[in-house]
């Protein structure tokens, strides 16, 4: 009875492995990690901040007190210019909940966008733990979630590629009119179609089926190279989705064109300053995704360059052999011209 226990128990666990491995099971692991994630650093940091913000409160109304009877015996000029040097002094070091504020770092949205900076290495520095046990838990989720997320991502990649390259390949295959035939004869075909009925040594022969074979086989690497998605298409997919993101962003938030356009292109390129972050709560969700896209666009071009780089090398190293094994053969038959 223990053994059938232990069986089911094995076979729903590979069962749940090979769903979790797959795009969808990845996906949703990551959704769920982004969601506990976000409680957990709710948990921790919110209450440390609405702490914070009561015992400020009556320090903020002291400072207020002590500023308005001082500026009571100033002239207009003097008070001008003590406002002029208290506004600099707010912007040069910060002064945060100066009335009271309201609204709160830590609610659940914020937290969940918070939660996506970490796993995609963006890291904005707009929203930070403050706690020691949230910078605590902010090391562990990283060290988690980034693999997860850069799997995600790679394989979320690797499918667009493919997608792509089919649409591409059938597009390419529907407006060729004449496809052409790029296989080599073999050595009769040749002989034949040359008109060729010399007999010939067994050397010879040898040499001509080993260049006929080097040039089907780089004909092989070259339609390959063909059939691959072409670099500039998934480049220039990206350009656009970042400009439709950029306008996307200038009809949620207070931006310019080249603000947004600044801000898409810092998180899709993971740099993430955090000098223009959306304000907005409500749209932070549809921002997550819109940038996860991007850095599944962004792995996507990767993937292209790559297989365009593979196949590069893999041509260049076949034609190495082909000037390889010419000297080879000069060598030889210069070595049974001075035998004869």
């Amino acid at each position: 009875m223990a053994e059938g226990f232990c069986s089911k128990v094995t076979a729903i666990l590979r069962k749940l492995y090979k769903g979790l491995k797959s795009l969808t099971g990845l996906i949703i692991l990551l959704v769920l990690y982004n969601i506990i994630g976000a409680v957990i650093f709710v948990e921790l940091e919110a209450p440390y901040e609405k702490k914070m913000v009561i015992k400020e409160k009556p320090e903020h109304k002291e400072l207020i007190l002590l500023l308005t009877n001082i500026t009571v015996a100033l002239s207009n000029s003097e008070f001008e210019t003590l406002r002029n040097k208290t506004f600099d002094l707010i912007n040069q070091y910060g002064f945060e909940n100066m009335e009271g504020k309201s609204e709160s770092t830590w609610d659940f949205w914020k937290a969940l966008f918070f939660c996506a900076t970490i796993y995609t290495t963006i890291g904005y520095g707009n929203i930070y733990p403050k706690t020691d046990a949230g910078k605590v838990a902010a090391i562990f989720y990283a060290v988690f979630g980034i693999p997860l997320a850069m799997k995600v991502l790679a394989v979320l990649g690797k499918k667009l590629m493919i997608i792509l390259n089919f649409f591409i390949f059938s597009w390419k295959k529907c407006f060729k009119c004449n496809g052409r035939n790029n296989n080599r004869y073999t050595v009769q075909d040749k002989q034949a179609d040359n008109g060729e009925n010399v007999e010939l040594s067994e050397i010879d022969k040898s040499d001509k089926a080993i260049k006929i074979e080097q040039e089907n086989k780089e004909d092989k690497i070259k339609q390959e190279i063909e059939n691959k998605l072409p670099i500039a298409v998934p480049i220039v997919i990206l350009i656009i989705y970042i400009f439709l993101g950029a306008i996307m962003y200038t009809l949620w938030e207070d931006w310019g064109f080249l603000d947004a356009f600044y801000f898409v292109f810092i998180s899709v390129s993971t740099i993430g300053f955090g000098d223009i972050t959306p304000a907005h709560t409500k749209f932070f969700i549809v921002s997550s995704i819109y940038v996860f896209i991007g850095l599944a666009l962004v792995s996507m071009c990767i993937n292209v360059l790559i297989d365009f780089y593979i196949m590069s090398i893999k041509l260049a190293i076949h034609q190495v052999d082909v000037v390889t094994s010419t000297v080879k053969k000069g060598c030889r038959c210069g070595s049974r011209r001075q035998s004869v």
